[in-house]
């Protein structure tokens, strides 16, 4: 089915939508240097400044940690509660991470290491890591001695420093080959060799035992808090396990890929030993546990067999019979496998959940062992009440002798799993390269670049928003008027007075490009005269220095070229001072002086024979120039002069500040306004369009002057209202 027609305000409407994009691509591209230059900043800023950090080392070991319980298994009836199956089952990983980085791990790395005490040079500001890594001779020649430079370095060691002075910088100087001055607060300078322990009293202790560093540098020496050593060890340390496998990385990252190796291997030194340690001292307090149990025990079986021995003495020396010393032995061998069936269970219960087939398998066959021994017991009680007794203490005695053998085997075999106990911790890798890991010294530029960019392009928007004048003839035209032409700016002009030889442009320079668009709008003006069979124009502006006077100059003069009559009058009384692109001054005769008869008009007319433009100055200054413009004298001489001439020029002062141009307007045939590209306002246009229409006058037109391609927000890519002459030439008929 085919669509209907579009209409014209849908048309437009999304042509409209179209615009906005393009007139913001066209913003862009007219200041794409601008942006350019933004990104290029912003990328060598962004290049110097990942230049500055110190490189970074990390070293790794890996490391598998095996999962399994750190305690002892024990018989229930020796610990009870002492350890449950939670704790056998032991802590996470996660808790294990914890652990790594606490200070009962790191305390004695730091120890070992001396990381209590460090020694930091001395580096310029900001520079100072790019100055330590790499030779800027020229640079580097402009800054202290002091600073380090790259391959410098010193090396401590004995350090002990009292109270009073830790946290404290302590300052090292290098004095000579070999020698270093110290200077600590509240002491005196000491003088001190590398390799020689310097001591000052309980104060101060140190020694040096390497330098690399010429005379000026200077280093600041810090001892600290173990705690703060252990935070700043803790800060390079990473651990990660490879995804719940037991395999585990040490690495620890540092701007020294020595340290870095030295400090990853320290770690895990430090958590194998602790872990050794740890269950060295389980397997010590199970020994003492059970060791402690023994002699509890034989008191047990001492008292038993006493038990025993009296009653068989007070009964004659009675024996069991047959069936029931059966019994009894059955007993005795159900409850043996009792308590081995206790010790499995513990043993299982590490490993396994209460659900998994051969736990219950266990508790199953406990359950029927149970039965089985009650029912013995039962059978016991069909034998004689002496005999009954009998089997209970014999029981007792069997029992606690059992219970005695099994702890005495137990401490031996602890004794000799602590003689070759293993932590759960194995190295499979450590530690031997540092690699370089960062930093990323390419992002911050790239970083920069687009930083830079999107900075540019938000600065182009913001200052095309902010830009109150006026742009281009769309924004003329929303007020109901049309763009007759556009001169461009003409740079030379803007220190250029307006008697020098810059302001006649079209006599001095008539190839120039803003004499060719006077040219285009003499065109279009030659059409707008002709169809209102007018001959004075007017020319006025909204505010001092727009450029009307440059404008009413250059276009009587376009006109003139053509070979018809031109008359440029110079209608500001007030300020007028077109004179002096005619060498007249103003104490000639000129319009004022004709108003008010002081004059004929001959004497007030000037011609200039090179343009073959007539000119009429301001005259002398008169003090009612208003009045004068509204006099019927002024109306006649416009109507004298149009039967005189082919075009009328009046250039009239600026519609907001004074009334002299809406009394012209009045009394000439068109009136044009000019705006100054990118100064005038909208506002102020508005407010010049109200005074004109209360006089009753309606421009024909409006021109845009001094129009700056360079500071258009559309630049070049904005020109569809306009045109550019620059490559055409225009001579003089009498140059050639």
């Amino acid at each position: 089915m085919a669509q209907p027609p579009k209409t014209p305000s849908a048309q437009a409407a999304e042509d409209d939508g179209e615009l906005n994009l393009g007139d913001l691509l066209a913003q862009l591209l007219a200041r794409k240097w601008l942006i350019f230059g933004f990104a290029v900043v912003g990328g060598l800023i962004g290049l110097f400044i990942g230049q500055l950090g110190p490189n970074e080392y990390r070293a790794t070991s890996v490391v598998q940690i095996e999962r399994r319980s750190s305690g002892v298994v024990l018989p229930q009836e020796l610990i009870g509660n002492l350890l449950s199956g939670n704790e056998a089952r032991g802590s996470s990983f996660a808790t294990e991470i914890h652990v790594i980085r606490s200070r009962l791990i790191l305390g004695p790395v730091v120890e070992e290491l001396g990381l209590n005490a460090r020694v930091e040079p001395v580096r310029a500001p900001i520079i100072g890591d790019l100055l330590a890594r790499r030779s800027v001779p020229l640079l580097g020649s402009l800054l202290s001695d002091a600073y380090q430079r790259p391959g410098e370095s010193l090396s401590l060691n004995r350090v002990r420093i009292s109270e009073a002075l830790q946290g404290q910088p302590i300052s090292l100087r290098v004095t000579g080959p070999g020698r270093f001055e110290i200077l600590a607060s509240g002491l005196p300078p000491v003088a001190g060799q590398v390799g020689t322990l310097l001591t000052l009293g309980d104060d101060l202790q140190l020694q040096v035992t390497a330098m690399t560093a010429p005379a000026g540098r200077e280093y600041r020496i810090f001892v600290e808090p173990l705690r703060s050593g252990v935070a700043r060890l803790r800060a390079g340390l990473s651990v990660n396990e490879r995804g719940g496998s037991g395999v585990v990385d040490f690495s620890f990252t540092s701007a020294d890929t020595e340290f870095a190796l030295i400090a990853a291997n320290a770690v895990v030194e430090s958590y194998r030993a602790q872990n050794l340690q740890r269950r060295s001292a389980e397997i010590d307090q199970s020994i003492d546990f059970i060791e402690g149990k023994i002699p509890e025990t034989r008191r047990e079986l001492d008292a038993a067999t006493a038990a025993l021995a009296n009653y068989r003495q007070s009964e004659a020396n009675l024996e069991l019979s047959l069936g029931t010393q059966e019994l009894l032995d059955q007993l005795v061998q159900i409850q043996s496998r009792l308590e081995e069936l206790e010790f499995q269970e513990q043993q299982l219960a590490q490993r396994l959940t209460p659900n998994h087939p051969d736990y219950q398998a266990l508790l199953a066959e406990r359950a029927r062992l149970e039965t089985l021994r009650d029912d013995r017991r039962g059978d016991l009680q069909n034998v004689p009440a002496i005999e009954q007794e009998l089997a209970r203490l014999q029981e007792a005695v069997v029992s606690a002798r059992e219970l005695e053998s099994q702890l005495v085997a137990r401490v031996e075999q602890l004794r000799v799993l602590r003689a070759s106990a293993v932590g759960n911790i194995r190295v499979l890798e450590p530690a031997e390269v540092g690699r370089l890991v960062g930093p990323n010294r390419s992002r911050p530029a790239l970083g920069g670049f687009f930083g830079g960019l999107a900075l540019g392009i938000l600065l182009v928007i913001v200052l095309n928003f902010l830009r109150r004048g006026i742009e281009d003839a769309r924004e003329v035209e929303e007020l109901g008027l049309s763009v007759l032409g556009s001169v461009n700016k003409v740079p030379e002009l803007v220190s250029a007075k307006s008697g020098g030889p810059m302001y006649a442009l079209a006599r001095h320079q008539p190839d120039n490009i803003a004499v060719e668009a006077l040219r285009g709008l003499r065109t279009g003006m030659r059409f707008t005269l002709a169809a209102r069979e007018a001959k004075t124009l007017m020319i006025t502006s909204c505010a001092p220095a727009d450029g009307k006077s440059f404008v009413s100059l250059n276009l009587a003069m376009v006109n003139a070229q053509l070979g018809t009559r031109v008359l440029l009058i110079d209608a500001d009384l007030r300020r007028g001072k077109l004179g002096r692109n005619f060498g007249v001054s103003s104490k000639d005769n000129g319009l004022a002086q004709v108003l008010v008869g002081e004059c004929d008009l001959v004497a007030a007319i000037h011609h200039d024979p090179k343009t073959g433009v007539d000119f009429m100055a301001t005259g002398g200054r008169p003090p009612n120039p208003a009045e004068l413009l509204e006099s019927q004298s002024f109306a006649d001489l416009l109507a004298y002069l149009s039967e005189q001439y082919d075009l009328i020029v009046v250039d009239a002062p600026p519609i907001l500040a004074v009334t002299d141009a809406a009394i012209i307007g009045q009394k000439t045939d068109i009136t044009l306004m000019l705006v100054r590209h990118l100064v005038t306002t909208k506002p102020e246009l508005q407010s010049a369009l109200k005074g004109l229409e209360i006089a009753g006058i309606t421009p024909a037109g409006v021109i845009i002057n001094q129009y700056d391609v360079a500071k258009s927000r559309y630049g070049q890519y904005g020109s569809r209202y306009g045109y550019h002459y620059g490559a055409y030439n225009y001579k003089y008929a009498s140059d050639s």
